[in-house]
């Protein structure tokens, strides 16, 4: 199994007009498009990232296996997911852990 994990802030623009709240909701139904109809993802969901420092969000996701992952990143559901995201976030860091 893998388990990816992203962490990412709010841009700017929605840190300025206080949209948090808004955004991650929005974010949160775009991930439920994903989580459960990609084969090989298990699980996914986002939130905040409650231990504070630079990033705002924590992407938590299980998959599969090393395979599962690769198809994940270029599956039609996950590259609409990056679109809707591309202006609510920035500062993208990621990690993968393999259990």
């Amino acid at each position: 199994m893998i388990r990816h994990i992203l962490f990412w802030k709010f841009t700017d623009q929605v840190k300025a007009e206080h949209r948090e709240a808004e955004a991650l909701a929005f974010l949160q139904n775009s991930v439920a498009t994903m989580d459960g109809h990609i084969d090989g993802l298990l699980r996914a969901e986002i939130g905040i990232n409650t231990a504070g420092g630079d990033y705002d969000l924590v992407f938590y996701s299980e998959l599969a296996d090393e395979s599962a992952l690769k198809a994940f990143q270029n599956h039609p559901l996950h590259v609409a997911h990056r679109e809707r995201c591309k202006d609510i976030v920035t500062d993208r860091l990621c990690g993968d852990l393999e259990c």
